[in-house]
This record gives structure tokens, sequence and C-alpha cells, in this order.
């Protein structure tokens, strides 16, 4: 085993067996999706190779697509109105224009690209004016503080950043070229203003020099990592999602997970790709999030638990019979949660598994959900995963070991080479302990550094989640391992009570769990908090927790 920071070295997914295995399952459920239909006819299909070959797999080339086979058709649908796929494509050719003026003008090496924006036009145009501008664009955390953003634009070398109104007082004069990414009112350039002037008449590139990806860490202190991934130019990973999710050409899709992170961008790229409608909203409101699904007849709805959980409060009833798919990622779903969206909206459910460094690892269809709530589903296609225990040997079916993978969308490394990266077999850690159970599924037990030993036997936090979960009386609930001087460690819990249900008690807790797992599990310690806080894509950041704070 050993650290590394960017890899060059050939990866098993490089391997031509491999890659064929994989094309052989990519082909399919691309072909079931409709991305290879004959929409827009001879013209749009005599576009594809090109398209291809000059933008490869990024945001630019979907929506080039999309203009080449239904340019009349809506793109996207934000707080600011509706783009069609020719709009889209224009305004993103503005920009890059721009973007390309402002790199002469300062005579700049190349192009690197700031985005602080939550969803909608603020952030998907950026993408996509980097496909045809080239260079490196870095996907900022909307939670970054000012020193984190100063330290993070100069470690970076940030030329230009796009910045919503709401987050401009924390972006520190660096010398960076500021953007107004949604909003008019204000002193400084914005958005809109750019994609209008249409009378930048520089040339775009033939052949774009595409750059990185780069999605910053929500890391709490300190400079957030930067994690770096290349543009793409085969990714099989999508058929893991067309096989999970019943995703089809032309849907319309509200997409709530942020597309600053993992989730809410690969959503993104699979909804432009398959010539979807995205309709979005900056900030979530989960009535918000219902009407527009009652409104624009939504297929899909791509978001993440604790939203789903919101939205689940709700007793207002709303039409929500045109979805045939819920897509969720970013936390784990407890069988109380599966359970909830299934009485609510039917057995529609799907769970995408991943990492902010490894993009997708493993996805479960519907069924697969129904048929085994904790499950995160079968290995995409181009991915290799193994488990290895902490010798570095690979560990059998069945039992729990450190989950390594690798991918074509995951990391080349950190922006900062400094950062340390777990490599086995020319795999890379995900932090996680797992299990594959008989018959080929991933099941994911806990974060490596959450699994703790109480009396000498392994504790993981989410099995008391899970039970939790369930509690009549539990809105919301966190757990934790926690020093004890007699154990060594035991497991603590942080609660939200529903409304109307104080009679939840910690003598209540502990009885509950001790009537379904093991002594073990029990938590020592039972906390009441009115809510539990989180980041801006809704995990829990343990070390504002009573009782945990800068110790943990």
């Amino acid at each position: 085993m050993r650290n590394i920071g960017y890899i060059t070295f050939m990866r098993p997914t490089h391997r031509p067996l491999f890659v064929l295995r994989s094309f052989a399952r990519f082909v399919p459920a691309v072909v079931r999706s409709g991305m290879v239909s004959a929409e827009g006819g001879p013209r749009a299909a005599l576009a594809l190779a090109p398209n291809l070959a000059r933008y490869w797999f990024t945001t630019a080339r979907e929506i080039e697509q999309g203009a080449a086979a239904v340019p009349d058709r809506l793109a996207l649908i934000d707080d600011a109105g509706a783009l069609t796929y020719r709009q889209l494509r224009d305004d993103a050719r503005a920009l890059a224009r721009w973007l390309i003026a402002l790199q002469e003008e300062r005579g700049l090496d190349e192009l690197r690209i700031g985005v602080m924006a939550r969803n909608g036009r603020g952030i998907v145009l950026p993408l996509s004016a980097k496909g045809y501008a080239g260079g490196h664009i870095f996907l900022l955390n909307i939670g970054s503080s000012s020193e984190q953003l100063r330290g993070i634009i100069a470690e970076n070398r940030i030329d230009v950043l796009f910045v919503d109104d709401e987050f401009a007082d924390r972006i520190p004069d660096t010398g960076a070229t500021v953007v107004r990414a949604f909003e008019d009112n204000g002193t400084g350039l914005s958005l809109r203003e750019i994609v209008n002037r249409r009378d930048v008449d520089t040339q775009l590139p033939r052949w774009p020099k595409h750059g990185n990806l780069v999605l910053m860490s929500s890391g709490t202190t300190g400079i957030p990592k930067g994690i770096v991934r290349p543009e793409p130019k085969l990714p099989f990973v999508v058929a893991g999602y067309l096989e999970a999710i019943p995703w089809r050409a032309g849907d319309t899709v509200q997409l709530t997970a942020s597309i600053f992170h993992t989730w809410g961008w690969s959503a993104l790229q699979v909804a432009l790709a398959t010539r979807s409608t995205i309709v979005t909203r900056r900030v979530f409101d989960p009535d918000a999030c219902f009407r527009q699904i009652e409104a624009f007849r939504c297929d899909g709805l791509i978001s993440s638990p604790i939203f789903f959980k919101q939205m689940l409060d709700l007793d207002e009833d709303y039409d929500t019979s045109s979805l045939r798919y819920l897509a969720t990622a970013g936390n784990a779903v407890t069988p109380a949660l599966l359970r909830r969206t299934t009485e609510r909206f039917g057995p529609i459910l799907a769970n995408i598994y991943g990492s902010t460094e490894l993009a997708l690892a493993a996805a479960a269809s519907p069924a697969q959900m129904q048929a085994d709530p904790t499950t995160v589903g079968k290995v995409p296609p181009g991915t290799v995963l193994k488990l290895y225990d902490d010798q570095g040997h690979e560990v059998p079916t069945g039992e729990t070991g450190r989950i390594f993978l690798h991918n074509e969308t995951a990391l080349r490394g950190y922006t900062n080479p400094d950062t340390p990266m777990v490599e086995i077999d020319g795999l890379i850690e995900m932090g996680d302990l797992g299990y594959f159970d008989a018959d080929g599924f991933l099941h994911v037990q806990s974060r490596n550094d959450d699994m703790i030993i109480v009396g000498g036997e392994n504790v993981h936090p989410q099995s008391v989640v899970e039970v939790l979960d369930d509690m009549p009386g539990v809105a919301e609930v966190y757990a934790h391992g926690v020093d004890d001087d007699a154990m060594f460690k035991r497991i603590a819990v942080w609660i939200v009570r529903s409304e109307g249900h104080p009679e939840v008690t910690e003598d209540g807790v502990r009885e509950w769990v001790r009537s379904r797992l093991a002594d073990h599990s029990i938590p020592r310690d039972v906390h009441f908090v009115d809510t539990l806080p989180r980041n801006a894509v809704g995990k829990v950041v343990p070390r504002f927790l009573p009782g945990l704070g800068q110790k943990n």
C-alpha cells in the first residue's frame, strides 16, 4: 500500500478485455435510454462523431448535441426562466467567447474558472462554456468561508470567479475577475450581461484544450481539498445510472441534488445527454419542489435523503402521478425512509452510491431496493471495485473490507500533490467499509473512521441509525462513537424529536435499540437537539454536535 499524488500508471480499467466487457454493458443501457435515438434526423446523426471528437463528454458536448437534435426543446427551467437547447448552446458559446477574450486580454496561458453558485444557469453555463473554451473549472462548495476561499483562489490560481450574490461578501480581493452568476442588482459584471451582449467576435477553438474538472471537498477547517477529475472520453459508468434508473430520452426531471457536488453534476450530465428538460431551483423548498413536479409533469426526481424526508413530512396532497422514478445519493437510505417513500410515491426509488473522489461505485434499481433495502447495488460497467483488509489482502464474499475502486471518472489526484491517497493494486480507497453478498450486491456499513470497537465487538453507527430511524417520534438521528473509560468506545446518538412527541426519552431510545440490536450497540449517551447541523448537501457535520465538538 502506498500514498500517491497524481496517477499516471496503467489501471486495471485500461485492460482490453475489461474494456470490451464494459462496452458490452454500456451499449444496451444507452440504447434502452434513447440516448442514441434518431431524434433530429440525419443532421443530428452527422454531428455526433465531430462533437465527440471536439468536446469529449463535456457539458458542452451534451448541449451541442441537444441543440442539433432537439433545438426547440426546453433544456433548463430555473429561477431565471426557461432556456431551450438552442438558447442554452448560444448562451454558453457567448460566455466561452468572453472567457477567451478575457484570457487574451490578461495574457493568461490557460483559463482557470471558479464557480460558487447554486443550481441553475449560474453554474450550468460556466460548465458548458468551459467545454467550448477549454481550461480548468473549479466547483467551489457554497459553504466555504472567506478565508477558505482566499486559500482556494490562491492555491488554484483561479482567474475568473462566477458567484451568486448572496456569497459575494465572502469573496476576498485576490485579483480574480468576479462575475455575478445570479441577479443583476448590484455593482460589477453579471452573467446575464455577458451572454446577452453577443458583441464579442472572438473565435472559439476548433479543438479546445480540455482541462480538469475540480470539485472541492466540504472541509470544515483549512483549505478544502481540490479533487481533480479528467473530462471523460468514454464514461462507461453512465450505463450504471441507466441500468438502475429508468431514465429515457426527453424526460422532464426535477434536479434538487446540488450540481457543485458529484451527484448533482453527474445527474446534470445524464439529463443533458438524454436531452431531458431539467427543472430546478436555487434553494430547496419541499412545497415548491412538489409544485414543480405537478406543474411540469416531471418523470423523475433527482435528490438526496434529507430532501426526501422534508418532502415526506408535508401533509398536503400533491399530484405526483407523473413520476416514474426517484433517484437518491449522498446519504444512506434507511429501511424506514425506503418504506415511507414507497408509501408516498410507489416502489420507484433507485439508489446511487459513490463519493466526491471516485464518482459512481454502485447503483441499485427500484426493484433491487425493494428486495433488499440494505444494498447499494451492483458495480457499474467500467469500474473495478474490490474489498481489502487492513493487511492489504482481498476479503472473500460475505466478509467486511475496505472499499477500493477505479473507473474513468475517478480522480486523478488532488490539486495539492501533498494530499495523501491510499492505493492498492491500482485501486483507490473510498474510505468506507462494506461487503459483497452471494449475489454480487454491495452493502456499505460505515465510514472507515466511524466504525468503533465496543468490548471487542465491531459496531457500525449506521446500524443504530437504521434502527432508530424507524422509532415513532424520531424525526432525525445521527450516531457516532465517543470515548469511554470502561469500553474505550461507545455509541452516542443525537435525536431530533418529531413535533408533538415529547414522550421520546433517553431510556426509551436505549430500550428500542436493546430490543433490536446486541448490547454493544446500545447508546451510552442520548442527546436531544432541535436540529442536526448539516452542510450544503445535507450531511451532518459532527464537530458542531454537543458532546463532540472539536475533539472528533
